[in-house]
């Protein structure tokens, strides 16, 4: 009986932990989400983008970071999909400045926040893109 009462609290004691411990967070631009957006997806993304995120998100307004920033714009892709929303659907501030609830769409639900996210990384993309095209032609 001590044996099998050993063995159970072994088994406990590895199961618990490993059931407890969230996973890391998939890079947006891995996440499924991102790879599998639909083109109306991205126009519903693109519509609030252009109604509410462009105001800072476009130019580095209000501390907010230019798309062309490849190196900020890759390590927040790695923060993760849910991790961008909330930040955007609660607000956040951080050291670029601060981010207000919703994005300023106030309008706006969470499933239209979120692909508006996605947008916003499709943007940043084709902007470093852009930027690199540029930047190789002055050469």
């Amino acid at each position: 009986m001590y044996q099998l009462f050993n063995a159970v609290l072994i088994l406990v004691s590895f199961c618990i932990p490993g059931c407890t411990k969230k996973s890391d967070p998939v890079n947006i631009y891995e996440s499924k989400a991102y790879q599998s957006i639909t083109k109306k997806g991205l126009v519903v993304g693109e519509s609030i983008w252009a109604t509410s995120c462009f105001r800072c998100h476009r130019y580095g307004h209000n501390g907010a970071v230019p798309y062309e920033d490849k190196d900020y714009w890759d390590k927040s892709a790695e923060k993760g999909l849910d991790a961008l929303h909330k930040s955007v659907w609660e607000g956040y501030k951080g050291e670029h400045g601060v981010m207000p609830a919703k994005g300023f769409c106030n309008l706006c639900d969470e499933d239209e926040i979120k692909k508006s996210v996605i947008y916003t990384f499709h943007l940043a993309r084709k902007a470093q893109v852009a930027k690199q095209k540029k930047e190789q032609s002055n050469l």
